[in-house]
């Protein structure tokens, strides 16, 4: 996947447009009853699996501790309180505040955390806050130049790229999953730091007045004290994102007792499944297929959510078989691993609902039952999968979008929802019920290819 990214949810959209009473569409057609508000709600009330993503790796309490000092230490570099009045301006003070703000709330998340990887990701956020707040005051008092932030930009992108270079992909053969996973997560934290090393395109504007050599004057420069405090907020992330990757690294490492290089394992492993991936994508209909090519029948009587959860499903798929090899050969892994699930989660809905499966969604029973199957599927799979760890790298995801979801559904102010509406939320229990149904086998055949079935 796409980093946890994937990993990291966007939050839920807006929920007005699920109200609203039923009226007429284009052409004069009745449109379908709205639903009873109350009932969409009980139905979606039930509680969820808990599935959190594998992290097989135990983080020294020195490393959390390490940056809690840091996030401190950069919080002590401001006054404080901020100055409600002279220089800076008020929009750049106000900027400071809240991500001083948004740092404190970070640590306190951090040590909420239930998880190792989310309390990383809160302090990683909490370096980035306090940074973003001590960069921009500094700038704003003539205390920080851009090049000194661009040349922290260029520092972190030379350490990440050593790491990668230096770092071996070694494991325990015995045990070939637990290696996949971590060197997946240690892949992934590496390509972020690299990433928050590069400028992006808002970080910049034209402007070269300052430029101290005849390379700077034509390069974009860093407009103003925020956009300044949000460059080094990003480089300070990085940095976070590296030394956990380290941290990761390391530990994982030394609790190897023989530890043996799995490069060649990892690569063989990608090349077999994307052979497998990609020939079954071949026989699928094109990236830019019809909604009757999608489903494979009469489209109004498979139903919005069916057609929604398809056309989702058949894009995955085409994206995952697309994707080319990476310098990441787990991510690979995993990447096709997705990949192969989501295929066959497609094509064996599309067989469904050809076979006149009735999965649509016309009321809140029928939003009950396809959540039900979700649920249901999500459980089977956990149990059912030959290696857990790999069924939860894929699950976690689906089960938390699920829990936004529901929580879409249950929030609003109106006595009716539109059936489209509910129908366009209902297609992620659709999509993730199939999902999970193709995750036992998806599991049987990386392990095959890992030589550890």
């Amino acid at each position: 996947m796409d980093g946890l990214t994937r990993r990291r949810l966007l939050a839920v959209a807006g929920v007005t447009a699920l109200g609203c009473c039923g009226g007429f569409g284009a052409g004069g057609e009745a449109e379908p009853t709205p639903l009873d508000a109350t009932a969409v709600a009980t139905a979606v009330s039930g509680s969820l699996p808990t599935v959190t993503e594998p992290f097989p790796v135990l983080v020294a309490a020195s490393h959390f501790a390490d940056s809690q000092r840091a996030v401190r230490s950069t919080l002590g570099e401001l006054p404080d309180p901020v100055p409600s009045t002279g220089p800076p301006d008020e929009t750049t003070r106000a900027t400071v505040r809240r991500s001083v703000e948004r740092a404190r709330e970070n640590l306190s998340a951090a040590d909420d955390a239930e998880t190792a990887r989310e309390r990383l990701g809160e302090l990683g956020d909490a370096r980035s806050s306090a940074e973003r707040a001590a960069s921009t005051w500094a700038f704003a008092t003539d205390e920080l130049t851009r090049g000194a932030v661009r040349s922290r930009a260029l520092t972190l992108e030379r350490r990440v790229d050593a790491f990668r270079e230096d770092r071996p992909l070694v494991g325990d053969p015995a045990d070939p999953v637990r290696a996949l996973l971590v060197h997946s997560i240690v892949g992934s934290l590496a390509e972020r730091a690299g990433d928050d090393a590069t400028p992006e395109w808002d970080d910049y504007e034209p402007a070269s007045s300052d430029a101290p050599t005849a390379a700077d004057a034509e390069a974009e420069q860093l407009p103003d004290a925020r956009a300044v405090g949000k460059r080094a907020g990003a480089i300070a992330e990085g940095r976070a994102r590296l030394a956990d990757a380290r941290q990761v690294d390391e530990r994982f490492t030394g609790s190897l007792t023989d530890p043996s290089s799995l490069e060649a394992t990892f690569v063989d492993a990608r090349d077999g499944l994307t052979e497998t991936l990609r020939s079954g994508v071949a026989e699928f209909p094109g990236p830019d297929a019809d909604a009757a090519e999608l489903v494979g029948t009469d489209t109004e009587g498979a139903g919005r959510a069916v057609e929604s959860a398809l056309r989702q499903l058949h894009a995955d798929a085409h994206y995952f078989a697309d994707r080319e090899a990476t310098a990441d050969p787990a991510s690979d892994v995993l990447a096709r691993y997705h990949g192969l699930a989501t295929a066959d989660a497609f094509e064996t809905l599309r067989d469904r609902v050809s076979q006149g499966d009735e999965l649509g969604v016309d009321s809140a029973a029928d939003l009950r039952e396809r959540r039900d199957e979700a649920v249901d599927a999500v459980e089977t799979a956990l149990a059912e999968s030959e290696e857990r760890r790999l069924a939860r790298d894929l699950l976690a995801y689906p089960v938390a979008r699920m829990a936004t979801t529901d929580a879409s559904l249950r929030e609003w102010d109106q006595v009716t929802l539109q059936q489209a509406a509910v129908g366009d939320r209902a297609r992620y229990y659709i999509e993730f019920a199939a999902l999970a149904r193709a995750t036992p086998e998806a599991v049987d055949e990386t392990l095959v290819e890992l030589g550890a079935f």
